[in-house]
């Protein structure tokens, strides 16, 4: 596995797992061979994992998966990050939702016959935050997360994060902070309202995908920030599985069938893939979309999935060379 000298927050392997398909949301990977897959990840060179609060079903549930497997002395073995932000989303009864009219009166009524300040769940607070941090560490059986992140890429207000950050931070169960965005703006947004101490954007990049080249990349290059990149595989497009005949059930996919409403983004993606397939020697097609995310001169870091030993070694072998610049000049020149 190659490492990367990440500023700010030291070495990192260029490529870390995530744990968000550990937790019944998106396969049936059991939670005994999740633990293994995670502990041979480790075992195998890769030092960094990323999680969220609100990943797997219950909400949560990722994180006290991985908290398992981070025991017996795998917790100090890997630079640990999670996401705070959207916890219940699915449920529709926290913090990021707005109560019922029904439910409203109520509270209200409560609220003042027995002089309790009336909270709106929509309003994050840096007190909110903090508490989901608390959470976070609680469900991942650790003192401290190196790393936790905004997870709405696009927040009305990022101060209530930022001072939540800093309050964690100041108790000692946070190391440093960031954001995951796609939005070069926001990046800044958050950036300034730091006054720098935003260390890492985490955002999606792919050979499909190279929007955050010109935008967020040079930022973070300019500004000392620590590159993640996630979707590195577009959605598992980039695996060479699929083709104009695939007919996905999945709800994260279905708009790509034929007469769904990004038929035809699907069919131009499809059409980049064949044409990468012919510079191709060798190399397989995940394997060239892997080393063409962590090959770039900005030295991003990848966010990877898995779902079995097999595949895993398969990744962690991949990490193990960059990307030939002959190869990624002509992926360049193709996917430009």
């Amino acid at each position: 596995m190659i490492y990367t000298q990440c500023r700010k927050i030291g070495k990192l392997s260029v490529m870390g797992l995530g744990c968000w398909n550990f937790g019944s949301q998106w396969n049936k990977t059991t939670e005994i061979d999740a633990v293994n897959i995670i502990r041979s990840a480790i075992d195998q060179g890769v030092n960094f994992v990323d999680v969220a609060e609100s990943y797997g079903e219950p909400d949560g549930q990722c994180e006290m998966i991985l908290g398992k497997a981070l025991r017996n002395g795998y917790r100090e073995r890997v630079f640990l990050v999670s996401k705070v932000g959207w916890y219940g989303r699915r449920e529709t009864n926290n913090m990021s939702v707005r109560d019922s009219f029904l439910e409203g009166i109520i509270k209200r009524v409560f609220n003042k016959l027995y002089r309790y300040k009336t909270v709106d769940l929509q309003q994050r607070t840096p007190d909110l935050i903090r508490l989901s941090g608390h959470a976070c560490c609680g469900r991942l059986q650790t003192d401290h997360i190196d790393l936790l992140l905004c997870h709405d890429g696009n927040p009305k207000d990022v101060m209530p994060f930022i001072d939540g950050f800093r309050k964690l931070r100041n108790e000692g169960f946070i190391h440093y902070y960031g954001i995951s965005t796609d939005s070069l703006e926001v990046l800044k947004r958050f950036y300034e309202a730091s006054k720098g101490e935003c260390a890492a954007c985490e955002c999606d990049y792919s050979l499909l995908n190279r929007k955050a080249e010109n935008g967020i990349f040079k930022f973070c290059n300019e500004h000392n920030i620590v590159i993640f990149t996630r979707g590195t595989l577009s959605r598992g497009i980039l695996s060479g599985k699929y083709n104009l005949d695939t007919e996905f059930k999945e709800q994260s996919r279905i708009q790509w069938n034929k007469r769904g409403i990004a038929r035809e983004q699907y069919e131009r993606y499809i059409s980049q893939i064949e044409k990468i397939k012919t510079v191709l020697t060798n190399e397989s097609l995940t394997e060239v979309a892997y080393r063409f995310a962590f090959s770039q001169k900005e030295n991003p870091v990848v966010v990877f999935g898995c779902t079995n030993i097999n595949q895993l070694t398969d990744n962690v072998k991949i990490g193990e060379a960059k990307l030939n610049s002959d190869l990624m000049s002509k992926l360049v020149e193709i996917t430009q």
